[in-house]
């Protein structure tokens, strides 16, 4: 990517007023800084986000044509995705009502219209659903009745259903990203976090179900988890996938679209903080993601969460965002293994960190395949196992560079929190020292 129409990008679509830019900055980046950016844009999540604020702006005219012309058919055919899922869901959810299973929609049309303005706008590859563990038997049999097929072991959670479609050939690599002919898979989730692969023990509540609300989009009434705990499981999501090295920076956008948008009620901060308050770590992944948000698109974080946040118990994690959270987030937290450095500060247990650290930095196993969206694209056998083999090589060669950046990094980083949590102690005892 052009990292300068990157950060260009980013502050764009910052509700800082100080970032924000003159529409005249576009015109100085020509359609090579534009190529070399728009599979960052796709992947980031930005692309149709960024369409909208320049067309609101005035700015979508003073972009390369080609790119403009790119945009516009990303959104046209993003936006028939978006009702051809929308249509889908409903067939999704029929199937789970007749066999009497209980289930909340997480993410997608439940993120519109407190994270996301209108789903078209946003990218979405799959379905999440929550369900009770004691329903799996009967959500799997349903959705085998219906012709969908198990894609991930049985041992694998989330739980991961497609519908088998024959392959299509795009007519270009980035429409495969918003065609409604792209198949979407469906996750369902036993819980809103899983502690066995990142060793955090997170104990949520087990009231989520009583605590639902019904909402409702167009004509289409659905079961989801109410505001605090959408936000938790926001928050989660995101966190998560920081620290496996791979977050669109789009969910730090909506998450901070999110907190713009409900930053003075509160009545719901006041919810919020006493829910989070009895769940182990998440006040401390909650400081992160918010952090983040802040940091990339100004996000407003309320007086009343920003004060528990000043504690000696989060020093690290405000170090951590200062020091590694922009360069990371704007390369997806793709291109280094800094969230290590995070990671241990939620692991408690020195054994556990290190076979977690081990793993981390020398995978043993196989390189994931690429994203399914890859091979949808009518690729002959002999094309698909060249992909896996160049994905694989890319992959080794990242976990070789990295591997060696974390271990450069990593005495810098042990100097700088020393500084930092001293500093912060320092603070709290003389604050101590006055109230005394």
């Amino acid at each position: 990517m052009n990292r300068a129409l990157a950060e260009a990008i980013v502050n764009e679509l910052s509700s800082s007023k100080t970032k924000r830019l003159q529409p005249d900055i576009w015109r100085s980046f020509d359609e090579q800084a534009w190529n070399k950016t728009l599979d960052w844009l796709d992947l980031s999540g930005l692309a149709l986000y960024l369409r909208q604020r320049l067309e609101t702006t005035n700015g979508l005219g003073m972009v390369p044509s080609r790119v403009r012309q790119r945009l516009d058919r990303c959104e046209s055919e993003n936006r028939m995705r978006a009702a051809a899922m929308a249509e889908e869901l409903k067939v999704l959810s029929e199937i789970f009502t007749g066999a009497g299973i209980e289930h909340i929609v997480l993410k997608g049309i439940a993120l519109v219209p407190d994270y996301c303005p209108h789903p078209a706008i946003r990218t979405q590859y799959d379905y999440d659903f929550l369900i009770c563990p004691d329903a799996t038997k009967r959500t799997e049999k349903a959705l085998r009745a219906a012709g969908y097929k198990r894609k991930n072991s049985e041992s694998e959670h989330p739980i991961v259903y497609y519908r088998p479609e024959p392959n299509i050939r795009f007519a270009a690599d980035f429409m495969g990203l918003y065609s409604q002919g792209l198949g979407r898979s469906i996750e369902l989730h036993l819980s809103l976090w899983e502690s066995s692969e990142d060793r955090i023990e997170i104990a949520l509540t087990k009231d989520l179900f009583a605590r639902a609300v019904r909402r409702r989009w167009q004509d289409f009434e659905y079961l989801s988890l109410n505001d605090e705990d959408a936000l938790v499981f926001q928050v989660l999501h995101a966190f998560r996938h920081v620290l496996r090295n791979w977050c669109r920076l789009s969910v730090f956008l909506e998450i901070a679209y999110f907190l713009n948008r409900r930053s003075s009620d509160s009545l719901f901060w006041s919810r919020f903080t006493a829910r989070i308050d009895k769940l182990c770590w998440v006040p401390e992944a909650t400081m992160v993601v918010f952090g983040l948000a802040e940091l990339l698109f100004g996000a407003c974080i309320p007086e009343k969460i920003k004060a528990q946040f000043s504690s000696v118990s989060f020093a690290a994690l405000a170090l951590w965002i200062e020091r590694y959270g922009r360069p990371s987030a704007l390369a997806n937290f793709r291109s280094n293994k800094y969230s290590l450095f995070l990671h241990r500060e939620f692991v408690e247990d020195p054994a556990a960190w290190a076979g977690i650290r081990r793993q981390r930095l020398f995978p043993a196993r196989r390189p994931h395949r690429p994203p399914m969206v890859v091979f949808q694209r009518g690729f002959s056998r002999w094309e698909e196992l060249r992909i896996v083999a160049l994905h694989a090589l890319s992959r080794l060669k990242f976990h070789a560079i990295s591997a060696f950046g974390y271990a450069w990094e990593y005495p810098k980083w042990l100097r700088c929190r020393r500084t930092r949590v001293l500093t912060y102690t320092k603070a709290a005892e003389r604050a101590a020292g006055t109230l005394v």
